[in-house]
């Protein structure tokens, strides 16, 4: 056992892994900050404009998905080395409501909002009428 557990210890690819693993736990640190302050920058061009600012908007698709590249690797779901050891992602940003004009994301937003009975809870618009009819088939208590 004393011999197999010294094999495995000498691996040169484990612990070149393991070089990789601190150079990404870095990379994440460094995007979590970049990501820290695009979300308050980004607040703040919403805040005052009513309007996302679409370059951000792609940079952090962009940086979300490398973290999530960053993320596999360090826990062996892939042995695909992330950026710079391949190629950035360059995700395209999809619909998003923060970059429409205002009077269709006010209307937009006015019907993301819940309907709150007068208990102040939200009201469930998917019961189906035959929901309400009483089950048959359980006992009357």
């Amino acid at each position: 056992m004393d011999e197999e557990l010294k094999q495995r210890l000498s691996r040169g690819d484990i612990w070149g892994r393991a070089l990789y693993m601190i150079f990404f736990a870095i990379a994440y640190s460094a995007a979590e900050f970049i990501v820290t302050f695009l979300v308050i920058f980004q607040f703040l061009a919403i805040l005052f404009t009513r309007q996302a600012n679409e370059p951000l908007l792609k940079l952090g698709n962009n940086i979300s998905t490398y973290i999530q590249q960053v993320l596999r690797f360090q826990t062996f779901n892939t042995e695909i080395k992330p950026f710079p050891f391949s190629s950035w992602p360059e995700e395209e940003v999809g619909d998003n409501l923060w970059l429409e004009d205002d009077s269709s994301a006010d209307a937009q937003m006015d019907d993301a909002e819940p309907e709150v009975a007068a208990n102040d809870e939200p009201v469930d618009e998917s019961v189906d009428e035959s929901d309400t009819e009483p089950d048959n088939d359980r006992p009357s208590s």
